[in-house]
């Protein structure tokens, strides 16, 4: 018995020696499984097979996977980033599942919001208030900076029912360093003084008055963060069914482009899930039916993302990667894109919904804002410095291609619908990271 022991350890050296290890394990409990009772003890448990090494790449280290073949994709951020969007979904989205959205919790946030009023402010900027078209607005200039002859109006995000001029006062002040111009910032209605149709003609209101007001009409730009990105869109959009001006450019950041993007007859399916860092995604259906009660009606489109051909003002967007409103951002940069509009969208790793207004928190923040600020003084034809360049930053290779419902591909899974104005059927975009 010893010998046959003997002589199966050293065959099981042997294997070893040729990397048939896990055949090491099982040649040892063959053999103690017929030695004596006494040594039944030494019975080892079978190896299960070993796998071949794989190489595991994580969600954070894979390529960006963008639809828009010109985006422009950062993939690099900051430790501040990073830490603000963990706090956000430990803290921030916990909270915001289970708030209850009554009259006296809006009241109460707008009472916080109204405490931004005494964070720090820059002290080159003075701003001042005064009515625009019957609607509260706050004006400011830069001492620094370039020199520019446009306006900027700014219409703050919340989802129509939080923050306003005061939470976003750092982010305009950046904004009016930046480009040089002066900064406008609109308080229009939110709940539960009024909804997302009342919203809409505060914005508008506020630009048809500004187009009588400045000296150059031509160098209005429209910049908005989140619903404040509707609004942006809105005021594109009502600009041309109402024969005025549009904006020389519209600047959004994680702009709100479907009110109601669950739908299944909507225009745009998403192509994989989305973990937005605060956002609940099953609260949005509660708070659309207070965005559009029954009754009220939204002039033109109550979907901006359906009403891309009304929109011919150059768009800027900036969207982080895994936010809830991401989609739209890229559905909507396609469409207007195929009809010739210039378009310009950055995507970011590692952000939160709306993080360029974020301007005391992040780096990120400012240098989008640069970003945003130079794509305004080029489409007003004012861009005299360098533009902002992200070394970090690159356009992400494609293979796609517009297909019809009868060439789906295999699978069908990378595909987001867009119903274009003018075609007889749906189009799909079938994307597929390089």
């Amino acid at each position: 018995m010893w010998t046959e022991l003997r002589a199966r350890l050293q065959q099981v050296v042997a294997n070893v020696r040729l990397r048939r290890a896990p055949r090491l394990l099982d040649g040892i409990s063959d053999v103690a499984r017929r030695l004596p009772s006494p040594l039944l003890l030494l019975r080892v448990k079978p190896a299960r097979p070993q796998l071949s090494r794989l190489r595991i790449v994580r969600p954070g280290n894979r390529p960006m996977r963008v639809v828009f073949e010109k985006a422009v994709v950062h993939e690099k951020y900051s430790l501040r980033a990073r830490l603000l969007q963990r706090g956000a979904r430990l803290f921030v989205k916990p909270l915001m599942a289970w708030m209850p959205l009554n009259d006296r919790t809006l009241a109460t946030l707008r009472r916080i919001d109204q405490l931004s009023a005494r964070g720090p402010r820059s002290r080159y900027v003075q701003p001042y208030q005064f009515e625009l078209g019957g609607v509260r607005v706050e004006s400011m200039t830069h001492r620094y900076g370039p020199s520019s002859d446009m306006t900027v109006l700014y219409l703050h995000g919340g989802g129509f029912f939080s923050c306003g001029i005061e939470t976003h006062r750092r982010a305009c002040e950046r904004l009016a360093l930046y480009t040089g111009g002066q900064v406008i910032s609109v308080d229009y209605v939110q709940m539960p003084e009024g909804h997302v149709a009342d919203s809409v003609q505060d914005a508008i209101s506020a630009y048809e008055a500004l187009l009588e007001m400045v000296e150059h009409p031509d160098k209005i730009v429209v910049a908005g963060d989140s619903a404040g990105g509707y609004l942006t869109m809105k005021i594109a959009e009502l600009a041309t069914r109402r024969g005025l001006t549009p904006p020389a450019a519209v600047l959004t950041f994680s702009p709100l482009l479907s009110l109601d993007f669950e739908r299944d007859d909507k225009d745009i399916a998403r192509v994989s899930r989305m973990r937005d860092a605060y956002l609940p995604k099953r609260r949005i259906a509660l708070v659309r039916e207070r965005w559009v009660p029954e009754g009220s009606s939204i002039e033109g489109y109550a979907s901006p993302l359906l009403a891309a051909k009304y929109i011919n003002s150059p768009a800027f967007f900036v969207a982080a990667e895994d936010e809830l409103l991401r989609p739209e951002v890229e559905a909507m940069a396609l469409q207007l894109a195929e009809r010739g509009v210039d378009v310009e969208t950055h995507l970011w790793r590692g952000q939160v919904h709306a993080f360029p207004v974020m301007v005391d928190v992040i780096p990120e923040s400012r240098q989008a804002l640069k970003l945003a600020a130079d794509f305004a003084r080029r489409a007003v034809g004012e861009l005299e410095l360098e533009p902002e360049v992200d070394p970090d930053s690159h356009e992400e290779p494609l293979v796609g291609e517009m297909v019809s419902d009868d060439n789906v591909p295999e699978g069908g899974e990378d595909i987001i619908d867009v119903e274009l104005e003018g075609d007889t059927g749906r189009r799909r975009w079938f994307f597929q990271a390089s």
